[in-house]
Formats: C-alpha cells, sequence, structure tokens
C-alpha cells in the first residue's frame, strides 16, 4: 500500500518574483520522465524582496548568519564602482522581470503546472491579485447565496444558459491566491491566536484545482510544517500540534532560517571551505536560529528545507552573490515526551535561488535551485517502513545538541577564528547555551513563571528556592486581597519577555476585555544605561502592568479561570491580585471611573455566560461553607436531569445522567473555604438558564424555591428525596463569564435548549424476536449477525453490525463471530469505497448499561481522507473524559489478544487517508487501571467525535437525527439495493 501513498514532491528554494523562469522549469519537469509531480513547496521569499542579495537570494543568507549581513556592494564589490554598478543593474533588472511577471500571474497569462506552496510573500503580494484576508474569510457563511449572481457576470454556454466558474475548495491551512499557487497560513480560525508564523498543516493530495487530481488514483495527504522568516519561542500553537502523543512528526519542515547546529562538523552540511567563505562575507559567526533549532527538534521533520547560504561567484566577469546547495547527512532526532526510542532520520536541504537556465546550468550543481523527492507520508508507513526510515547504519548524531555545538566551537577554533557558533559569547559560549542559561538564570529569579516557559529540551527545568516565610507572607496577602470587595485590579507580570515590543496597550487589552478587564495601567518608565545609541539612555520597558476590571467579581473569576496564567503574542504572563492600597487614583490616565456596584446581573446582560454566581444565607455555619456549595451543585445538576428526564422514574434503567451525558455535569468554584459564595460552572447557557428557571422560577434568577428545597432531587440512601430546608435562602444570579465554544464542553457534547423524551420501550430493541425490533431497518441479514441502519442515523448509509443472539459481551470478541463479522465489515468498507467514494469508520461501545446491552457494532462512512482528523480529535477528547486509547500494533483480533473482556471496552477502527482496507484500530480497556486511568466512556462517544469533527452537534444524540418511519423505509431500500450491488461484483 505504500506504493498507492508515495508522493513526488519538488523543492524549490528562494524565488524571489521570478515566476516565469519557475513556471517554465515546472512544466517541462511535469512532462519529463521523472513527472508527474504531485506538489512543489518553496522555501525563502517567493515574491520579489526589495532587500534581496542579488540573483534573487532574498531572506536569509543560511537563517541568522545574513540577518546582520553586509550588503553585496560593501562585501564583494569593496570600493571598486564598476562592480557596483553591475550589481545595482542586476537588482534592478530583477525588479523588472518580477513586476512583469506578476502581473502576468495577476492576469491569468502565467500558470503554474504543479500546484506550488510557499511560507514567505517576500515584499507582499503583487497589485492586482485578488487575495481574500483571513477575516473576509472568517466572516464567510457557508451557508451564504451569492445574490451577485444576478448581474449577469457569468459567461454564457452553448446552450444559451449562464455558467459561472466556482472556484474549488481551498484546504485547511493553506490560502488560494490563483490556480495551483497556495500560501501556508496555517488554522486563520484562531483569532485569538497571534503566533500564526509557525504552523503544522495537512496538506490534502491532490490539491483542488490540480491535473494530478484526474490522474492520481489514491488520494494522500502530507504533514507539511512552517516557520516564518523570523520565528521567535515560544509557538504555542506549533509545539502543541508537534508534542500530541499522535503526532508522528513533519514529512517536510519549511523555515526562512537554518536551525543552530547544521553547520557543525558532523552533519556534513558545510565543509571547511564552506564555512570560511560564509563567515567571510557576514558579520554574524553564528550560522542559524536557535529558536529554530528548538522547532525541528520538536516537530522531527524528515526533510527541512531552507534558504541556501550566500557565496560569491563570477557571473559575466563581475563578482555577484548566490546562493549554494547544501545537503546533509542523515542525522537522528532525541527522544521526546512523546516518543520513544529512536524514530524516523531527518535530512536537511538547503537550496539555491531561482535562475535562468543557461546560467544555472554554467554554476552546475553546486547550485542548483530545485530537488526533487519521492516521500510515503509517515502517516501511510507500516512498521517496516519506519523501521527503514531510521536509516540507522547511515544516520549521524542530533546537530541540534550541545554535544554538536561544542565539537563545533572546539574544532573550529582554529579554522574561522573563533568557530561558526561562537557569535561572540564569552567563554566560547554557543548562542543556543547563552541563551538558554539567560533564559533559565531569568525563570529562576523570577520563580520559575508558568507553563513550559521554563523548561529547556536538554535540561530540567530549575526554580530559585525562595524563603519560607515569604512564601507564606505573600499567600496570607492574596488571601486578604481576594475577600476584599473593594479590590478590582490584578497584578500582570512578564512584560520583559517580549523582545519585540508587541506587547502594547491595546492588544493587552484586547487579550483581556473578555473577562471584564476595562483598563490598564503601567508604571512610570525608567532610564536605563544600555540599549541606546551613542551613550544616551533610553526608557526601559516595564516589568509589570495592572488590569482594572468593572467588579471584585469579574477580576477574581480572569484569576481562577487562568489560574494565574496567561500567554498573549507568545508572551507567557503572570496574573495575581494587586495590592488594595495601590488602587487607581481619579485622573490618572488609563484608569477607568469608579465602578458602579449592583446586586445582580440579568439574564440579558451576561451574554452567552456559562456561570451563576451562588450565595448560601447567613445562617449556615461558616465550617459547612464547602459542604453545603457542595450540595447546591448536585442540586443544580440532578434538577437538570429531573428536567430530561419527564416521567422516568429514579431507578429507571432508560433515565440518563450526568454519568453518562457530560452535558448535564455541573462543577462548583470556591475562590477560598472561608467565604459563603461560590460559582457553579455549566457545559452551556443553555443548561444554565434551564436549571435558573427550575429552580428560581426566574430568568435572571433569585431565591430557590422553598418547594425545590422541601423535595429536592437529590436521592438519599433509602431511595427517597432528601430534604434541604436548611438552605433556605440560599440564591442564585448570573454571573459574567466566557461562553463556550460549541463542543467544547468535556466529552465534546453540547446541551441545548431540546429536551428529547425517554424511550417507553423495555424489550430489547436488537433481538429479532422482539415485539419492538423495527425490523424495516434491516439491511441484510447473515448466519451468526445481521446489518441494519439504526435509529437516527449520523448519514443515510451508517450501519450496524447486530449478533442475532443477544449477549452483553462485545460482538468482536465473540470467536465464533468474529470470521464473519470481518467480512461484513470488509464488504461494508469496499461499498463505502466504491459506490460512495467514502471512508469507513468503525467503533463499539461494549461497556454495560443500567438496562442491559445488545453488542452491536457502529459503521459510519466519513469524507474520503478525513481520518486523520477523526484521530486526532478522538484521542483528544478520551483524554478529556478520563481515559486513554491505545494502538493496536498486532495484526491479530481482539477476540486473540485477550481471554477475559468481560468489563468491557471501546474499540474503533480509524481510516487512513488512502482508503480501502487500510486503517488504525485503536482499544481501551474499562477496568484497566493501566490503560488510562478510570474515566469513563461516554455512552454516544463515538457519534460525539464524529459530531465534533463535521462540526454539528445533532450529530452527537442519536434523538436529534431520527426520521420519520417512512423516510427509514425509503432509505434502508436504497442502502439495501446499493449494498447488494457492490457484494454482487
Amino acid at each position: 500500500m505504500a506504493s498507492q501513498n508515495r508522493t513526488k514532491v519538488l523543492l524549490v528554494g528562494p524565488v524571489a518574483g521570478r515566476l516565469r523562469l519557475l513556471s517554465d522549469k515546472l512544466r517541462a519537469l511535469q512532462k519529463s520522465k521523472a513527472g508527474p509531480f504531485d506538489v512543489c513547496l518553496c522555501a525563502g521569499p517567493f515574491f520579489h524582496k526589495t532587500t534581496a542579495a542579488s540573483g534573487g537570494g532574498g531572506g536569509a543568507a543560511g537563517g541568522r548568519a545574513a540577518g546582520g549581513a553586509k550588503t553585496a556592494g560593501e562585501d564583494v564589490a569593496g570600493a571598486e564602482d564598476p562592480q557596483k554598478q553591475s550589481q545595482e543593474q542586476e537588482r534592478e533588472q530583477l525588479k523588472d522581470e518580477a513586476l512583469k511577471d506578476a502581473k502576468d500571474l495577476a492576469d491569468g497569462a502565467l500558470t503554474f503546472d504543479v500546484p506550488v506552496l510557499f511560507v514567505d510573500e517576500g515584499d507582499g503580494f503583487p497589485a492586482g491579485l485578488k487575495v481574500q484576508s483571513a477575516a473576509e474569510a472568517l466572516k464567510k457563511d457557508d451557508d451564504e447565496i451569492d445574490l451577485d449572481d444576478d448581474e449577469g457576470d457569468g459567461v454564457e454556454g452553448e446552450d444559451g444558459n449562464e455558467e459561472t466558474e466556482e472556484a474549488p475548495h481551498t484546504p485547511e491551512g493553506l490560502l488560494r491566491l490563483a490556480n495551483n499557487l497556495y500560501q501556508l497560513v496555517g488554522d486563520i480560525r484562531q483569532g485569538k491566536v497571534l503566533d500564526g508564523a509557525a504552523d503544522i498543516v495537512a496538506v490534502p493530495l491532490p490539491l483542488p484545482d490540480s491535473d494530478s487530481a484526474k490522474t492520481r488514483e489514491h488520494p494522500t495527504s502530507l504533514t507539511v510544517g512552517f516557520l516564518g522568516a523570523r520565528v521567535r519561542l515560544p509557538c504555542q500553537k506549533f509545539e502543541e500540534k508537534a508534542k500530541h502523543t499522535s503526532f508522528l512528526g513533519c514529512d517536510v519542515l519549511i523555515s526562512g532560517e537554518w536551525g543552530q547546529g547544521m553547520a557543525s562538523d558532523r552533519c556534513g552540511a558545510l565543509t571547511v571551505d564552506d564555512r570560511t567563505a560564509i563567515a567571510s562575507f557576514n558579520d554574524a559567526a553564528a550560522v542559524g536560529s536557535y529558536d529554530v533549532a528548538e522547532l525541528i527538534a520538536t516537530s522531527r521533520p524528515r526533510y527541512h528545507l531552507a534558504p541556501g547560504p550566500e557565496v560569491p561567484v563570477h557571473v559575466e566577469e563581475a563578482a555577484q552573490l548566490r546562493r549554494r546547495f547544501v545537503a546533509s547527512l542523515p542525522y537522528k532526532y532525541p527522544a521526546t515526551s512523546s516518543t520513544s526510542g529512536e524514530g524516523h532520520a531527518g535530512r536537511f536541504l538547503a537550496l539555491g535561488a531561482v535562475l535562468p537556465a543557461a546560467e544555472a546550468k554554467a554554476l552546475g550543481k553546486a547550485h542548483k535551485f530545485i530537488h526533487a523527492v519521492g516521500i510515503v507520508p509517515l502517516s501511510h508507513m507500516d512498521a517496516g517502513e519506519r523501521e527503514a526510515a531510521k536509516e540507522a547504519g547511515a544516520a549521524v548524531d542530533c546537530p541540534y545538541t550541545d554535544a554538536s555545538y561544542g565539537v563545533d566551537s572546539a574544532n573550529g577554533a582554529g579554522r574561522t577564528g573563533g568557530g561558526m557558533n561562537n557569535a561572540g559569547f564569552a567563554g566560547g559560549l554557543s548562542e543556543a547555551r547563552a541563551r538558554r542559561l539567560a533564559q533559565e538564570d531569568a525563570a529562576s529569579a523570577l520563580g520559575g513563571g508558568g507553563g513550559d516557559s521554563g523548561a529547556f529540551r536538554w535540561q530540567p527545568h530549575r526554580k530559585r528556592p525562595r524563603d519560607g516565610d515569604a512564601d507564606d507572607e505573600e499567600a496570607r496577602r492574596q488571601a486578604t486581597e481576594a475577600d476584599n470587595p473593594d479590590n478590582c485590579s490584578l497584578f500582570l507580570h512578564g512584560l520583559h519577555r517580549d523582545p519585540g515590543m508587541a506587547l502594547n496597550p491595546d492588544k493587552l487589552l484586547d487579550a483581556f476585555r473578555p473577562f471584564g478587564c476595562r483598563g490598564i495601567r503601567f508604571p512610570r518608565p525608567k532610564m536605563g544605561g544600555r540599549g541606546g545609541h551613542y551613550g544616551h539612555q533610553q526608557p526601559q520597558k516595564p516589568s509589570y502592568a495592572f488590569l482594572d476590571f468593572g467588579s471584585h467579581g469579574d477580576a477574581a473569576r480572569c484569576l481562577a479561570d487562568l489560574r494565574g496564567e496567561a500567554t498573549v503574542a507568545n508572551v507567557p504572563l503572570t496574573l495575581k491580585w494587586s495590592a488594595s492600597h495601590k488602587r487607581p487614583r481619579e485622573g490618572v490616565p488609563g484608569a477607568p471611573p469608579p465602578p458602579r456596584r449592583r446586586n445582580r446581573l440579568t439574564e440579558a446582560e451576561c451574554g452567552e455566560s456559562t456561570s451563576l454566581f451562588l450565595r448560601l444565607p447567613p445562617a449556615i455555619d461558616a465550617g459547612a461553607y464547602p459542604a453545603e456549595l457542595e450540595t447546591v451543585r448536585l442540586l443544580a445538576q440532578g434538577t437538570m436531569e429531573d428536567e430530561l428526564n419527564v416521567g422516568v422514574p429514579l431507578d429507571s434503567p432508560d433515565r440518563i445522567t450526568a454519568k453518562d451525558e457530560p452535558a448535564l455535569r455541573v462543577t462548583v468554584r470556591h475562590p477560598t473555604p472561608d467565604i459563603n459564595y461560590g460559582f457553579l460552572e455549566f457545559a452551556s447557557h443553555a443548561a444554565a438558564l434551564t436549571t435558573l428557571v427550575a429552580l428560581t422560577g426566574l430568568d435572571d434568577g433569585g431565591e430557590i424555591s422553598n418547594d425545590k428545597l422541601a423535595i429536592s432531587c437529590l436521592i438519599g440512601e433509602d431511595m427517597a428525596k432528601r430534604n434541604l430546608s436548611h438552605l433556605r435562602g440560599v440564591t442564585l444570579f448570573w454571573a459574567k463569564g466566557l461562553a463556550h465554544p460549541q463542543g467544547d464542553a468535556e466529552g465534546g457534547l453540547q446541551f441545548h435548549k431540546r429536551h428529547f423524551p425517554p424511550d417507553s420501550r423495555t424489550d430489547c430493541w436488537f433481538c429479532l424476536a422482539s415485539p419492538t425490533c423495527e425490523k424495516h431497518l434491516i439491511v441484510a441479514v447473515h448466519d451468526e449477525c445481521y446489518v441494519a441502519m439504526p435509529k437516527g442515523a449520523v448519514n443515510d448509509h451508517h450501519a450496524l453490525i447486530v449478533p442475532v443472539e443477544h449477549g452483553g459481551t462485545g460482538a468482536l470478541v465473540i470467536k465464533k463471530l468474529a470470521p464473519e463479522m470481518e467480512s461484513v465489515k470488509a464488504n461494508l468498507r469496499r461499498h463505502a469505497k466504491t459506490a460512495l467514494n467514502k471512508d469507513l469508520f468503525v467503533f463499539e461501545r461494549a461497556i454495560q448499561t443500567k438496562g442491559g446491552y445488545h453488542t452491536h457494532v457502529q459503521c459510519v462512512p466519513v469524507a474520503a481522507g478525513s481520518g486523520p482528523t477523526i484521530q486526532s480529535k478522538m484521542l483528544e477528547m478520551a483524554l478529556r473524559s478520563g481515559f486513554q486509547l491505545k494502538e493496536i500494533t498486532s495484526d491479530l483480533g481482539l477476540n486473540a489478544l485477550e481471554d477475559d473482556w468481560s468489563d468491557g471496552y471501546f474499540y474503533a477502527e480509524v481510516p487512513l487517508p488512502g482508503g480501502g482496507d487500510e486503517f488504525r484500530r485503536f482499544i481501551y480497556r474499562a477496568g484497566d487501571g493501566s490503560n488510562g486511568g478510570g474515566g469513563k466512556v461516554p455512552l454516544q462517544f463515538g457519534r460525539e467525535v464524529l459530531a465534533e469533527v463535521m462540526g454539528n452537534a445533532d450529530v452527537g444524540q442519536w434523538k436529534a437525527c431520527v426520521v420519520s418511519k417512512e423516510k427509514e423505509e425509503e432509505l434502508t431500500t436504497e442502502f439495501r439495493k446499493s449494498l447488494s450491488s457492490v457484494a454482487t461484483t
């Protein structure tokens, strides 16, 4: 199956606006014996860049090495005017050529025969190129109908009807600029994420407007990571994806800079002559970026693509700078928290800039700008192919370690005047080591900060011990300020970690405004002794600020929700209560007006809040506050269960409870044990509103009804409802809070205002002899099992494989059923592929419920190529629900892996993007403490995963998808015909 997923990829260096040369080269290669190719990936500036050196290089020469490089005229020509004039003339010619090519691209006169993907747009997109911004893309409603069609802009076809050409759907993570031209942009939906210069995306192949869409038989996908031209740590979105447990590594990583350490002797990327030449033409001695090295080691790409280094060459008897082609030896990656042992090897390729054919031929392969590779994506490799990808016999040690830096410094000291990685640091430290030590020292001085801000790849995080008395005093002060209702300010620290000066007041206010922040105050700037030009002092950026909120409750909620930590523009910050004696004075710039005190918030004012403010009556003893807050939480949770199970007895197996349905769950937040109020957190605004109305009778809240307390929903050991009259006077009101995005509740399902009546049937639904068995849903009958459509199907071909005999044991572990079950699954998988052009997602939740269980396996056709998305979302939701799914690497069936499955299990088969019979298997064994903890698998877990992936919450609840019996009969008949036609072919 590897050959079916093999992808032909072209790797290209900086284009720098020479679009016509690239177009001609791709057209020739596509028609050559080596073609056709699936995609072309470009590193470095794609459009014209005014700062580029001669030869269309653009960008950093070997990463940071050219960040402070001298101009081509200063380094190459010196004071000789003819050479300066020659270089200036070449730059003007390149500019004119780039402008002409850009105009042809915008007019449609220049096209690409291979899909081209790039990261760096250079000086920006050419004039006339219609590019939809991220904001415009987010505003576009998928359900909109374009009324501009009435303007007659379409093209009249041969039959006299007006035709309009619709642009193909652009895959997520890409921005379509023209036919077969895309920019890698990442997830534009993450509106508050400001580190978009680094991301990892799955590029589906073939792309929609590619000619290979017609010729490529098996679709696949390529995992591509990309880093901006000046990326700096931390890159939260990139690192979260790279550290995910299911992440295998990038197939290709594109960056504008080298990773520091690549100039090491160990990996063979640069010869001694290369290192000498590069060092003599660049002020900075260290080749590469420490930040890029960190991200490479985290994402483990098989191929790392970057622009080549600039070296002097003679072109038409004039000295010019041209980029060199550099290829490293294969190297190993260090083990990480998400990988064990040795994984696949990595290779580094630095390519030259695009050149005319004659010049490229004259310079030879040492300056080539295009390189072809055949890749089997990591997500499609089997165990044997992954073993071969290790290249154990040829791979050298990872260049991105201190060992490589040390060797480089020692060996290079006598060759290039201090080595390629010294960068002028005292004691011969590499930039990586110097920066890391400085950051570790800063993190220790600050008490470690928070999150992963103090963690580094080669050395564990260390905290400087603090005085215990000081800690106790600070804890007491924070507790006092938390109880002070007049304190509405938080102390924000960590602004000094922002070297790029990105954290301006507007950006900070935008980040904290959703929590109720009304203003931000900075201290008076101090004058520093360093950093100014010609010895002048410049004001130092403050390390802290004060956030002012509209009320004490808003500030408390912000501090509790963020747990004292926040990340804005990739800068880690810490939060705590400010000292109350430092409240803002009236007239101070930035200070908000004194907040208007009020008793409660109305439902209309709270927006989509999911929080309720709870206050206990004064008669409750202070020592009982935590216990009574928990009692009210159970009361609220039980009230929702009663609202959802109208008419269902308390001991009925059909009763839906919070144990099985995450949307019913309620949590309580108690700021400190000695106060008589807290906050109830619900899965959705609708859940909070339903509870508030049921308990108080009002949308805006108030006292809980005495009737609700006298006969509460809480059940005692005698199966009778408890009397909570001692809580008379307890109040519930709205509290400000952030609305949960759809699908963000634990387990993935959201609570809506729709209530589904309980099913009145008591017999088994799936036993054929049962009078309640709906036989009109049966699609096919076999010897040991039958295929049927479920009630409330996900789509028109959702199938259940049901054993004929009633039993609680999972269907897939019954040995006599196994051969027939596998045959039926294979037939359904073949039907999904051939008749529907879809993949098949298979899952079974074989865990006993209160009313008994007739085992069945669910088979749902899903969009082709959606397997990786389903896998990622399923693993994430499983961890959120408290259990862990493990991949089954053996070829044996479940019945052969274990003898005892009596505790139950959840099993899933996730299709690989290539479709067909290729899939990955995952298992969670209930009751096995070594397999992911004691969490419970939600009753509708498989459907909830699909609901998240499809963006449709109704899919997660079968009752929301029920259609009429007539429609069910119609769908079953069509399904039966479709399935039988595939079975007979």
